[in-house]
Order: structure tokens, then sequence, then C-alpha cells
């Protein structure tokens, strides 16, 4: 087996989609499946135009970002490396709706909807977990949008803060959370200006609930963060204002 065929299972074998996949099922929608290699500023499709199938990514950073009025930029989602996207344009045969675009040098696993379906066909247990994770993402974005909606800047960045938190040690006391791309790039996914970001980073390190180094950021009170999240209403921060 080559390498870059190890690399394509590999990645497959780590999808949420995927998850309780066969050796056998795995091996045979990776010989399907092909690697696609992106350079910084590289795009796979623009918007409005079909995907070659559900993507997901070995290594690198992409941004699923829109565009309104042709220049203004908004990015919905940062894709890491392990993490899948396009499923429901892909399976549907639909237009991409959004532009797809390498932050940095990535390499990307293509798999055609023609090989997850016969799998599908086959495998009723896949079938079910396919069917879950993809509600699942459906119910997120749902959630996020809802949320977003009424949210000011504070509560949409501690959602989104608690969101990314991964433990530092084995007993879940200490927390981070690692910033998926520029400040820039963080603070259009969450409809704000870089400047309002980086105001509401300094007045949550204020307040105590987190400190900041870099791009890591050190979560010191996870459950102020969630409070923070949860609030229908909260008090206004300081230079809080686009």
């Amino acid at each position: 087996m080559n390498h870059e065929r190890r690399l394509v299972e590999g990645v497959i074998g780590n999808l949420r989609l995927f998850w309780g996949i066969s050796p056998a099922q795995r091996a045979s929608l990776a010989r399907q499946s092909w690697v696609l290699p992106l350079a910084r500023g590289s795009g796979v499709v623009q918007r409005g135009e079909r995907l070659p199938g559900v993507l997901a990514l070995a290594y690198g950073t992409v941004k699923l970002s829109l565009r309104t009025n042709g220049h203004d930029e908004r990015v919905i989602g940062l894709v890491s490396a392990g993490q899948s996207f396009g499923e429901a344009a892909a399976l549907l045969g639909r237009p991409c709706p959004y532009e797809p675009i390498a932050l940095a040098e990535s390499k990307l696993v293509v798999m055609p909807s023609a090989a997850i379906f016969a799998l599908v066909e086959l495998d009723a247990r896949l079938a079910r977990g396919m069917l879950q994770t993809l509600a699942e993402h459906s119910l997120a974005l749902l959630e996020e949008l809802h949320a977003a909606a009424p949210r000011r800047g504070v509560q949409r960045l501690a959602a989104y803060l608690d969101s990314l938190a991964v433990p530092l040690d084995g007993g879940g006391a200490r927390w981070r959370a690692n910033l998926p791309g520029t400040k820039t790039l963080v603070a259009s996914r969450l409809g704000m200006s870089k400047e309002t970001l980086s105001r509401l980073l300094r007045s949550l390190a204020e307040r105590g609930v987190i400190e900041l180094s870099r791009r890591e950021i050190r979560i010191v009170d996870r459950g102020a963060l969630g409070e923070l999240a949860a609030l229908v209403e909260v008090e206004r921060v300081p230079l809080e204002r686009r």
C-alpha cells in the first residue's frame, strides 16, 4: 500500500461521518477516493459550482466563505485537519453555496458521492450513523444561527471559545482554546471586526475568565465562560461596539 493510499484510509477512518466503518468498507472507499493538494490561497470550486465529492482535510486549514455584493466576505466556517465539509451539497448534487479556500498549504481527500451511496446501500448501520452525523451538523448550524442573532459580541465570543475548549490535563480541571485561524478570520466568523475581537478578548482576560498567549487561550474559569455564553442579556462590555 503506497503512502497516498495509507493517507486516504487514515483520514476516512478518523472521520466522524464514517465512525463504525469496517476495514473492508474503508479500503473500498479509499480505492475510489483521491488526494487533492491545495496551495495557499487556492480554492476547490467557485461558489455555485459543484463539488467533486465529500471533502475531508488531511492537513492544513480551509475557510468556507460567502461574499455579499461580490466584495464583502463573511467566513462561515474554518475547517481543520480531520474534519469534513461539503456533505450536503455533494450528496445532493447541488452547487456549493460557499467558497472553500486554503489558508495554508493543504491536502484534501475527495470521496465521490457514488462511492458513499454504494456503501450506504449495503450497510444499514453505516447509513444510520451517517444520517445521525448529518442531522447533528444541521442542528448545530441552526443552534448557532439562532444563538448569534440576538447575542452581543461578548456572548458570541464566549460561546465560540467554549466550543473550542479542550482539556490541558486528563482531569479536565484546566482548559485551553486554540484559535483555528488569524484574528481577522475568527472575527469574520463571529460577525465582528478584528479590533472588536481583540477588545473583547482583553476584556475577558481582565475579568479573569481567560489568559491570553498568542493564538492559544487558556480558560481560567470555564464556568464563567459558559454563563456569559448562555445569558440572554449581559452588561455591556467596555468598547464592545463595532
